[in-house]
This record gives structure tokens, sequence and C-alpha cells, in this order.
């Protein structure tokens, strides 16, 4: 193929793509349930476990890098799609932690190769341009719209199959994930991709370039505040689907409820991910004030009215209200920061950009996920709402404040350091 065959195949089957791959499908509806009723594991152990998950990432972050510049992005998102397949199948077969902690740990690494693959391999198959952040937006915004579409219509019916029988929906993931895998293979490496295949000193070469990149990404205020804000919303969203769950069986909802319950959540979540302009244009720099500060003052709010237990209506309703809400939120989220991240940086240190956030977000992830297991083994989830809320605001209200002068500004207005990264080299 010649360059510009290789740049409209690529961005063509993206979204396509995305729609199965992005994340798992059949899966988060009933995954606690499956774990906590079918295999037997206890709450805090689904957390123990999720933990690792996010350990494993953050562990196996800088390797994956490494490996990723080695073989290049189509070859990675390849075998990111491999391993996460492999995972799903000892899911299945899992009967123990240690079982459900080799499987996360496998999830893991095919993650975080799917994670560096994913956005760069579009990102270098846009012609540099004053519209290329537009049109990255567009195209990973229609694949996210196109993934939460088909994620409300599995979700809508995956309560239904669990209760005829629980292994159905884990069996249609598996096969989600097997499409996903056979659809990566049909992507080329970015015009721009120079795969190194020098094996003299790459390993010592490769981690002054990466030591020298992180080096300047801590120089860019508007990079470190994104990255840290990163860090702690990406805990949430990551963590959500569990505490999700956990106080939908708290409350008594019935399981086959559950997927139609995440397809709805899914839908919104399709919708607004469609408009992520909107927000970008309406809220300019409050965008992420908006998003952060919504989502934990419904945390609390929740949490206090199932503490409460006025009545099972009032909990669900207020339940229902701030699931949804997560899922009008992240829908535009994971565009918007994806393009806020990739602004002023060129194709030598996307992959390393993105590699901090999900580094970040994963560490966070890890963080949250023990301290919800630790909260758990005390007290009940509708408490544990509570305090990961009150918890989070006051990190945000912070944490948004340093932010006001460092984020959202006109390209004139950064200093030269937050530009480091904007020329091609």
């Amino acid at each position: 193929m010649n360059e510009q065959t290789i740049r409209k195949n690529n961005m063509k089957i993206f979204p396509i793509y995305k729609m199965f791959a992005w994340d798992l499908l059949f899966h988060y509806a009933i995954i606690f349930l499956f774990f906590t009723q079918v295999k037997g594991f206890s709450a805090s152990q689904v957390f123990i476990g999720d933990s690792f998950y996010a350990f494993f990432r953050v562990v196996f972050q800088i390797f994956c890098i490494n490996i990723t510049d080695l073989i290049g992005k189509q070859k990675s998102l390849l075998l990111g799609n491999l391993l996460v397949t492999i995972s799903l199948v000892l899911y299945i077969l899992a009967n123990n932690l240690s079982i459900l902690i080799i499987a996360n740990f496998i999830q893991a690494v095919g993650y975080n190769f799917k994670g560096l693959s994913e956005p760069t391999i579009l990102s270098d198959s846009i012609p540099k341009s004053s519209f290329s952040s537009s049109i990255y937006s567009k195209i990973n915004g229609k694949g996210n719209s196109l993934y939460y579409i088909f994620d409300s219509i599995s979700s809508a019916v995956t309560g239904f199959l669990y209760v005829l029988n629980p292994y159905i929906p884990m069996i249609l993931c598996l096969i989600c994930s097997l499409i996903a895998t056979i659809i990566s293979l049909n992507f080329e490496n970015p015009p721009v991709e120079k795969v190194n295949t020098q094996k003299s000193n790459v390993f010592f070469g490769y981690y002054k370039d990466l030591f020298t990149v992180f080096k300047n990404i801590g120089k860019s205020n508007r990079l470190k505040s994104l990255l840290i804000f990163s860090f702690f919303f990406g805990a949430i969203l990551s963590t959500f689907p569990t505490l999700r769950s956990d106080i939908l069986v708290y409350i008594d909802v019935p399981e086959q409820y559950f997927g139609l319950i995440l397809a709805v959540m899914q839908i919104v979540s399709s919708l607004t991910a469609k408009k992520q302009y909107l927000f970008h244009n309406k809220l300019k720099n409050r965008t992420l004030s908006w998003f952060s500060l919504s989502t934990v003052i419904a945390f609390i709010i929740t949490g206090l009215l199932v503490t409460c237990n006025i009545s099972f209506t009032v909990s669900l309703v207020s339940t229902l209200i701030t699931i949804l809400l997560v899922g009008f939120v992240k829908g535009p989220y994971y565009t918007l920061i994806e393009r806020y991240l990739n602004s002023f940086s060129n194709h030598t240190v996307n992959t390393k950009i993105f590699a901090i956030k999900s580094l970040l977000e994963n560490l966070g992830r890890v963080l949250l996920s023990f301290f919800a297991s630790f909260l758990l083994n005390f007290t009940t989830i509708s408490y544990s709402f509570v305090i990961i809320g009150c918890i989070f605001f006051i990190i945000f209200i912070f944490l948004l404040n340093y932010m006001k002068t460092k984020v959202g500004l006109k390209p004139e207005e950064y200093p030269k350091e937050d530009l480091i990264f904007s020329s091609e080299k």
C-alpha cells in the first residue's frame, strides 16, 4: 500500500474496530455476579483482583512501551487483542483467586498494548494539519459512539442471558474479542512508523530517550495538570463498574435487570460521545470541572440516600441517576482527554504521553480498588460511596483550582515548555 492508502484504510476501519475492541462486551453487567455467584468470590476479593489488574498494568507499562516501539503499533495492537482473548478463557475457567489474578495479569498486559497502540495508530494515520485534532476527535468519537450503541444492545440482553445460563454472556464476550483480534490484522503501521530492528544497545538507547521525554513532560504544567487529573478521574471511572454492581446487589435489584440498566447507561454514553465537540465548545476550560465535580457529588448524595434507607424507590432512583450521570460524563470524557493530550504533540512522543496517562490511571485504580476493598471489610457499599465521594470532592476542588491557569488557554498564552512537543521530529 502507498502512504495515502494506508492512512485511509486505518481511518476507515478504526471506528468498526473500536466498536468491538474498546472494552469488553457482554461483560460488565454481569461479571461481578459471575465472580460472586458462580465462582464463589467475595466482593472484597473481586476488588482485590481488580486492584491486581491495575497493578500489573502499572508494573508492565514501560515494558510494553519498549515492545511497541520495537515491533510497531499494528503488531502490538494484534498482540494486545490476543492476550485479552486468552484472559477471557481463564475467566471462564477460574475457580480460585490465583487463576483470577493470572487472568488479570494477562489481560493487563494486553490492554497496555491496546492502550498504547489504539490512539496513536489513529493519530499517526491522520495527515498533520490545523484540522488534525478535529479529525481525530471525529473518527475516535464515532468509534466510541458505535461501541456504546453495540454495548447498550448487548447489555440489554446480558442479564437475561445470565439468568438463563451464566456462561453464555462470557462466551459471547470471548467471541467479540476474537472478532476484534481479526479486525486488528487489517491495520497497517502508519507511514511515520519506523520499526527499530537494531539489536545492540536498543534498550539503553530507548530508556535514555524515554527519560528525556518524561523529563520534558515534567516541565509542562499543562501536561502535568491533565495527567494528574487523569490519575484521579480515571481511577473513579475504571472502578465504577464494580462499585455499581455492588450497590445494585446491596439494594436488591434483580440480576436480570443489571444488563438493562447498563444498556441505558451505554446509550447515554453513546449519545454524549458523539456530541463531544459540543461539550468542548460550550463548556470550554470548565469541561473537566463539570465532569469531575458532578460525578463525586452524585456519589455522596446516592451513598447518603441508600444509607438512610428511606425506601427502595428512593434508593433505586438515586442509584440510577448516578449511573446515568457517569454514563453521560464518560462518553465525551475519554475522547476529549485524548484530544487534549494529543494537542501540541507529535508522533515521536504521543505513545509515551498516552503511556504515562495509562500508567497513572491504573496506579489510581490500584489505590482506589485496594481502598474500596478495605472499606468493604468494615462497612457497607453505601458508606463507601459517601467516603469515596467526599475524599475526591476535596481533591478535585484543589486540583481544578491549580489547573485554572494551566489548561484551556490559547496557544499563544502557553509558555514554551508547554509547546515543546508541538513540532514534528
